[in-house]
Protein backbone atom coordinates (compact mmCIF):
# COMPACT_ATOMS: atom_id res chain seq x y z
CA UNK A 1 0.00 0.00 0.00
CA UNK A 2 2.81 2.39 0.95
CA UNK A 3 4.72 1.42 -2.18
CA UNK A 4 1.70 2.05 -4.42
CA UNK A 5 1.14 5.45 -2.79
CA UNK A 6 4.81 6.38 -3.30
CA UNK A 7 4.69 5.39 -6.99
CA UNK A 8 1.47 7.36 -7.58
CA UNK A 9 2.95 10.39 -5.80
CA UNK A 10 6.16 10.20 -7.86
CA UNK A 11 4.20 9.88 -11.13
CA UNK A 12 1.94 12.82 -10.19
CA UNK A 13 4.99 14.94 -9.34
CA UNK A 14 6.63 14.09 -12.66
CA UNK A 15 3.49 14.95 -14.65
CA UNK A 16 3.00 18.19 -12.71
CA UNK A 17 6.63 19.12 -13.37
CA UNK A 18 6.23 18.56 -17.10
CA UNK A 19 2.97 20.51 -17.26
CA UNK A 20 4.26 23.42 -15.18
CA UNK A 21 7.62 23.55 -16.92
CA UNK A 22 7.01 23.09 -20.66
CA UNK A 23 10.60 24.08 -21.50
CA UNK A 24 11.74 20.74 -20.07
CA UNK A 25 9.85 18.53 -22.45
CA UNK A 26 9.71 20.94 -25.41
CA UNK A 27 13.41 21.67 -25.22
CA UNK A 28 12.65 25.39 -25.44
CA UNK A 29 15.43 27.84 -24.73
CA UNK A 30 15.24 30.12 -21.75
CA UNK A 31 15.97 33.75 -22.65
CA UNK A 32 17.16 35.84 -19.72
CA UNK A 33 15.71 39.32 -19.32
CA UNK A 34 17.84 42.45 -19.52
CA UNK A 35 19.03 43.90 -16.24
CA UNK A 36 16.44 46.29 -14.88
CA UNK A 37 17.45 49.93 -15.31
CA UNK A 38 15.05 52.84 -14.89
CA UNK A 39 14.57 54.47 -18.31
CA UNK A 40 14.67 58.03 -16.95
CA UNK A 41 16.84 59.13 -14.02
CA UNK A 42 18.07 62.34 -12.44
CA UNK A 43 20.99 63.26 -10.25
CA UNK A 44 20.56 65.64 -7.33
CA UNK A 45 21.32 69.35 -7.59
CA UNK A 46 25.01 70.32 -7.53
CA UNK A 47 26.71 73.68 -7.30
CA UNK A 48 29.17 74.46 -10.07
CA UNK A 49 31.75 77.18 -9.51
CA UNK A 50 33.58 79.31 -12.05
CA UNK A 51 35.97 77.28 -14.22
CA UNK A 52 34.30 73.92 -13.55
CA UNK A 53 32.57 71.67 -16.10
CA UNK A 54 29.97 68.97 -15.57
CA UNK A 55 29.84 65.70 -17.52
CA UNK A 56 27.06 63.13 -17.78
CA UNK A 57 28.19 59.59 -18.67
CA UNK A 58 26.23 56.51 -19.72
CA UNK A 59 27.70 53.05 -20.28
CA UNK A 60 25.58 50.35 -21.91
CA UNK A 61 25.94 47.11 -19.99
CA UNK A 62 26.76 44.15 -22.25
CA UNK A 63 23.65 42.01 -22.71
CA UNK A 64 25.36 38.95 -24.13
CA UNK A 65 23.74 38.97 -27.55
CA UNK A 66 23.30 41.08 -30.64
CA UNK A 67 20.94 44.01 -30.69
CA UNK A 68 17.93 43.57 -32.97
CA UNK A 69 18.74 44.64 -36.55
CA UNK A 70 17.73 48.24 -37.26
CA UNK A 71 17.47 49.04 -33.54
CA UNK A 72 19.81 50.84 -31.19
CA UNK A 73 20.05 52.20 -27.70
CA UNK A 74 19.62 55.98 -27.57
CA UNK A 75 20.67 58.11 -24.61
CA UNK A 76 19.31 61.62 -24.05
CA UNK A 77 21.37 63.76 -21.68
CA UNK A 78 19.96 67.01 -20.23
CA UNK A 79 21.24 69.67 -17.86
CA UNK A 80 18.61 71.67 -15.98
CA UNK A 81 18.84 74.71 -13.72
CA UNK A 82 17.31 75.05 -10.27
CA UNK A 83 14.03 76.24 -11.85
CA UNK A 84 13.74 73.13 -14.05
CA UNK A 85 14.60 74.92 -17.31
CA UNK A 86 16.74 72.95 -19.78
CA UNK A 87 20.21 74.48 -20.17
CA UNK A 88 21.62 71.95 -22.66
CA UNK A 89 20.53 68.62 -24.13
CA UNK A 90 21.83 65.99 -26.56
CA UNK A 91 20.72 62.57 -27.83
CA UNK A 92 23.20 59.99 -29.09
CA UNK A 93 23.44 56.24 -29.74
CA UNK A 94 25.42 53.98 -27.44
CA UNK A 95 26.76 50.49 -28.20
CA UNK A 96 27.10 47.50 -25.89
CA UNK A 97 30.04 47.70 -23.49
CA UNK A 98 30.75 51.28 -24.60
CA UNK A 99 30.10 54.67 -23.04
CA UNK A 100 29.04 58.09 -24.27
CA UNK A 101 29.19 61.44 -22.50
CA UNK A 102 27.87 64.98 -22.73
CA UNK A 103 29.55 68.04 -21.17
CA UNK A 104 28.04 71.21 -19.81
CA UNK A 105 30.60 73.90 -20.70
CA UNK A 106 32.67 75.52 -17.98
CA UNK A 107 31.31 78.63 -16.35
CA UNK A 108 33.26 81.81 -17.14
CA UNK A 109 36.09 82.45 -14.70
CA UNK A 110 34.76 85.93 -14.08
CA UNK A 111 31.44 84.50 -12.83
CA UNK A 112 30.77 85.00 -9.17
CA UNK A 113 29.15 82.48 -6.92
CA UNK A 114 27.86 79.15 -8.04
CA UNK A 115 25.29 77.87 -10.47
CA UNK A 116 22.97 75.11 -9.29
CA UNK A 117 22.29 72.44 -11.91
CA UNK A 118 21.25 68.81 -12.18
CA UNK A 119 21.61 66.21 -14.90
CA UNK A 120 19.11 63.73 -16.29
CA UNK A 121 19.70 60.62 -18.38
CA UNK A 122 16.93 59.02 -20.42
CA UNK A 123 17.48 55.77 -22.33
CA UNK A 124 15.38 53.98 -24.92
CA UNK A 125 15.69 50.96 -27.17
CA UNK A 126 14.68 52.46 -30.52
CA UNK A 127 13.78 50.70 -33.77
CA UNK A 128 15.09 53.05 -36.45
CA UNK A 129 13.77 50.85 -39.29
CA UNK A 130 10.14 51.44 -38.27
CA UNK A 131 8.21 54.34 -39.72
CA UNK A 132 7.66 56.32 -37.59
CA UNK A 133 10.57 55.42 -35.33
CA UNK A 134 9.33 53.07 -32.59
CA UNK A 135 10.46 53.06 -28.97
CA UNK A 136 10.40 49.41 -27.94
CA UNK A 137 11.83 49.47 -24.43
CA UNK A 138 14.71 50.52 -22.26
CA UNK A 139 18.41 49.70 -22.32
CA UNK A 140 20.50 48.70 -19.29
CA UNK A 141 22.90 51.60 -18.68
CA UNK A 142 25.05 52.78 -15.80
CA UNK A 143 24.96 56.57 -15.42
CA UNK A 144 27.34 58.90 -13.60
CA UNK A 145 27.75 62.66 -13.32
CA UNK A 146 31.10 64.25 -12.64
CA UNK A 147 32.38 67.73 -11.96
CA UNK A 148 35.85 68.34 -13.34
CA UNK A 149 38.40 71.02 -14.11
CA UNK A 150 38.55 71.32 -17.93
CA UNK A 151 41.96 73.01 -17.81
CA UNK A 152 43.85 70.11 -16.28
CA UNK A 153 41.22 67.34 -16.71
CA UNK A 154 41.16 66.54 -12.98
CA UNK A 155 37.89 65.06 -11.73
CA UNK A 156 36.74 66.75 -8.56
CA UNK A 157 33.68 64.62 -7.73
CA UNK A 158 31.72 61.72 -9.25
CA UNK A 159 28.03 61.16 -8.47
CA UNK A 160 26.62 57.67 -9.02
CA UNK A 161 23.37 57.76 -7.06
CA UNK A 162 20.40 58.42 -9.34
CA UNK A 163 16.69 58.82 -8.68
CA UNK A 164 14.04 57.42 -11.03
CA UNK A 165 11.75 59.87 -12.78
CA UNK A 166 8.35 58.96 -14.19
CA UNK A 167 8.04 59.09 -17.94
CA UNK A 168 5.28 61.43 -19.02
CA UNK A 169 3.47 60.31 -22.12
CA UNK A 170 1.67 63.03 -24.07
CA UNK A 171 -2.09 62.68 -24.37
CA UNK A 172 -3.61 62.62 -27.83
CA UNK A 173 -5.55 65.81 -28.47
CA UNK A 174 -9.28 65.19 -28.57
CA UNK A 175 -11.29 66.75 -31.33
Amino acid sequence: MKLTFAIVLAAASLIAGLVLSPATHLRAQWIPGLPSTPPYVTFGMVGVAAGQSVRLNAMLIPTGGPIVGGASCQVTFSFLNDQGATLASATMPVNQNQAVHFDYPPLPTAATGRTEIRGTVQVAFVDMSASPVAVVGSCPVVSTMEIFNPTNGQTEIVLENTHSLPEVLPLVARQ
